[in-house]
């Protein structure tokens, strides 16, 4: 009896960290490749509380806890980094709406909570810009009623802050930012220098 309960004891501490994320390192984090998104997720609207989707609005909502596998195309899943947390942009209003995006995907910041003011979480090695219009002339709608999943990745570092991600609905010289309910997670000095 004794020794069935310590094999139960320790098959529950190792599921416990078999769901801990491996986290990208910092140096490989690159802003405009930070989340991933797939296709809707069927779980997606039933793990999201009734509350958040009485609400008449474009919603972001991040869920650290649960998990999705990233695409073996991804750069992430080359880097080593298998799985990521679920984030979900929601349509709740009655339009449909144009995000921001380029080539096609839509344009997504982590910011950071630091030295009392929101700060988005920069590549490591400052990827420049694209400077090609043409990236901007594609539409990416998100339908009245819909919503889209996304996988993030979480990121080693040394400091514990508080993240959200922002998304735009018009170009960002109109911006009408959307942020994500704030969560948790380390980053290195180096990504907000």
């Amino acid at each position: 009896m004794k020794a069935t309960f310590i094999i139960i004891t320790l098959l529950s501490f190792g599921n416990l960290f078999s769901q801990d994320l491996k986290c990208l390192n910092s140096e490989l984090y690159n802003s405009d490749i930070d989340v991933v998104q797939i296709k809707n997720d069927s779980d997606s609207e039933n793990i999201i509380s009734k509350s958040e989707l009485e609400s008449d609005l474009l919603l972001l909502v991040v869920m650290p806890n649960s998990h999705l596998e990233f695409p073996k195309w991804t750069s992430h899943k080359r880097n080593g980094i298998d799985n990521g947390f679920k984030v979900i942009l929601i349509n709740n209003s009655s339009n449909d709406l144009n995000l921001f995006n380029m080539d096609g995907k839509i344009i997504m910041k982590r910011q950071v909570y630091i030295e009392n003011e929101w700060k988005n979480v920069e590549s490591y090695d400052r990827t420049p810009q694209p400077i090609c219009g043409n990236s901007f002339f594609t539409k990416k709608v998100i339908k009245s009623g819909d919503h889209f999943t996304f996988i993030a990745p979480c990121v080693e570092g040394n400091i514990k802050a508080k993240f959200r991600f922002v998304i735009f609905t018009k170009p960002v010289n109109e911006q009408s930012p959307v942020f994500s309910n704030e969560f948790d997670g380390f980053i290195n000095k180096k990504l907000i220098e």
